[in-house]
């Protein structure tokens, strides 16, 4: 498996696992990953919105003030792992996420705690997960999968996740309504522990980030990385709609049945399975420019439809076209995003935590602008300005990132 012959360090052996096997390694971590956090995500903001007695304007406060700590420590976080490595600072990722759900889980307990302290430390586990665990992932991934048949790569490892998102909703609807929400986290946290496993047989790959803290901001307006910045910023404005406001309109739908909504998602999700396999190999045969352009503009007109609706059968009908535009979307710009990664030799860890960067600050002011939009019109408001400006993800296909010698 190629190796990009420019990275900082080249990657190093491990007693424990093969270049070849190091990928599927990486994956098995992110999937138990993302099964402890399948379980959560839909029912987060559901869980914060019931918290503060059903106000969305409280929520994304909770929201901004989390994205606002996260976001110097994309760089920091930087600095540190350029010392520790790769793989310790996915550890210590993790730890902040275990932080993330034990604040929760003492929360809903009812711990003799201050709860504005729990939901600090909740946000403070957040921060350390974005800043320590996704760039490395990321730079990693980029490493460890194959060029000219990423776009396979990247569509089996969404198979994989979305089989996992098959259950997890239903699971999770089925433990709130048999329990409560401190069972689900318990379940989460149990996941997580295990996914620590799998990096302990990850090979070991060093980087040495360069960018200083106020460089980082600058370069992300070069021309070198504007195009990457404003893509990113684009796509995490929009995702932020699907992340906090989604989960609370279907909650509203299904007027609060914590089993319906999570079958609901399962139900999405398995759509979704096939057309993402084949869309995988496809847009490694074809330009993967082009699908990002379809994408896009899909997926604008899936979030403009979902604002439309309101009743059950409209919002499986959006829900199911608005699936579809994520896959066209999110194929072709992963594939893009780990291909420029791996070219950008040694600056791959400065172009991922550019885009981590970008990712946060967009996400950060389009929940600030979601509090003045809530507070004027109704919560489907949100899917109109999600559709305007998922359009502009489409700006990546312009990024050209040549490698540095």
């Amino acid at each position: 498996m190629p190796f990009h012959p420019n990275t900082s360090y080249p990657l190093m052996s491990h007693r424990y696992c093969t270049k070849h096997a190091a990928l599927p390694t990486l994956a098995s971590n992110r999937l138990l990953g993302f099964a402890a956090s399948a379980l959560v995500t839909l029912f987060f903001p559901i869980f914060l919105y019931e918290f503060f007695n059903f106000s969305i304007i409280v929520v994304l406060v909770w929201y901004v003030v989390a994205y606002l700590v996260r976001l110097p420590l994309h760089i920091w976080a930087a600095k540190i792992f350029s010392r520790t490595g790769l793989v310790p600072s996915m550890f210590i990722g993790t730890a902040g996420l275990l932080l993330f759900y034990f604040s929760l889980y003492a929360l809903d307990i009812g711990i003799n705690f201050s709860p504005l302290a729990l939901l600090g430390l909740a946000i403070v586990g957040l921060g350390v997960n974005a800043g320590f665990y996704w760039s490395p992932f990321h730079v990693d991934f980029a490493q460890f999968s194959t060029k000219g048949r990423r776009g396979r790569e990247i569509g089996l490892y969404y198979v994989m996740q979305q089989i996992v998102g098959i259950g997890a909703p239903v699971v999770a609807g089925w433990i709130m309504l048999q329990y409560s929400y401190n069972v689900l986290f318990l379940v989460s946290i149990a996941l997580i522990v295990a996914s620590l496993i799998p990096l302990v047989f990850i090979p070991e790959t060093k980087v040495q980030y360069e960018f200083g803290f106020w460089e980082t901001f600058r370069q992300m307006y070069s021309k070198r990385y504007r195009a990457l910045s404003f893509s990113m910023m684009a796509y995490g404005a929009e995702s932020v709609v699907g992340i906090v406001i989604w989960p609370i309109f279907l909650y509203t739908i299904f007027e609060g049945r914590y089993l319906e909504v999570g079958l609901f998602a399962a139900v999405i999700v398995i759509i979704g399975i096939g057309f993402q396999l084949i869309l995988g190999r496809a847009v490694d045969r074809g330009s993967k420019r082009k699908f990002l352009h379809w994408g896009t503009e899909v997926y604008a007109l899936g979030w403009f439809i979902k604002s439309l609706v309101d009743s059950v059968l409209g919002v499986f009908a959006a829900s199911t076209f608005h699936s579809f535009g994520l896959i066209m979307t999110r194929t072709p710009m992963d594939t893009i995003l780990y291909e420029k990664a791996a070219d950008s030799g040694h600056y791959i860890d400065e172009f991922t935590v550019i885009k981590e960067t970008a990712l946060t600050i967009g996400r950060m002011l389009m929940v600030v602008l979601l509090i003045g939009i809530t507070s004027w019109f109704s919560i489907t408001a949100a899917f109109i300005v999600a559709a305007i400006v998922s359009l502009g993800i489409s700006t990546l296909s312009k990024v050209r990132v040549e490698p540095e010698i």
